[in-house]
């Protein structure tokens, strides 16, 4: 009860200073980094999405991530399918986010610098792990949504695209939804469906 309390008044200071940030450009970024300082303190998986989820999909371009993420196959899928695709892909970053930030041991971000991009700006910043090196969390952003995140020089864009193409080329497009559909139950802990 004790740390309910305290995510809460967390959570709460947080939204009452507004992550103020030098530069509104980043204001996004921090406030999901924030958000995921306090997740870290949270021992259950369904409790960091819930914290998590609202913030990254507003924050997140899902749809320009699902679209580019699907190469081609994009133009010829039927809505029922691209929304299909857009929920799990939704349901895969929040859940893969509240997996991989799943235990505080003194971390803390930072933002370093905020670039023009060709079509928006980059905000980079940097996770500092304690007795560990640091991990650089590069932000694409277009029209204040990410829509691409580098982590140590690895594009997650160029990696879903080069990823789900192959599947949709060697198996087919319903054989994609099937594998995100595994991969948000593997980071859930769950059976696989």
């Amino acid at each position: 009860m004790k740390r309910l309390a305290w995510v809460l008044l967390s959570v709460a200071g947080c939204l009452s200073t507004g992550w103020a940030h030098s530069d509104d450009r980043a204001a996004g970024v921090e406030q999901l980094h924030e958000l995921l300082l306090t997740a870290m303190t949270l021992p259950e998986q369904s409790a960091r999405e819930n914290l998590l989820g609202q913030h990254v999909l507003a924050l997140f371009d899902v749809q320009t991530i699902a679209r580019i993420s699907a190469g081609q196959s994009w133009r010829s899928l039927p809505e029922e399918k691209r929304r299909e695709y857009v929920d799990l892909l939704s349901q895969l970053i929040v859940a893969t986010y509240a997996d991989r930030f799943d235990a505080f041991n003194g971390q803390s971000f930072v933002t370093e610098e905020i670039r023009p991009a060709r079509s928006g700006h980059v905000v980079l910043t940097r996770l500092l792990r304690p007795n560990d090196t640091p991990v650089s969390l590069d932000y694409y952003l277009r029209d204040n949504k990410v829509f691409n995140v580098v982590a140590d020089g690895v594009s997650d864009l160029s990696l879903r695209r080069a990823d789900y193409s192959s599947i949709i080329k060697n198996e087919g497009f319903d054989s994609l939804l099937t594998h995100l559909a595994r991969k948000v139950a593997l980071a859930r802990g769950e059976s696989n469906p």
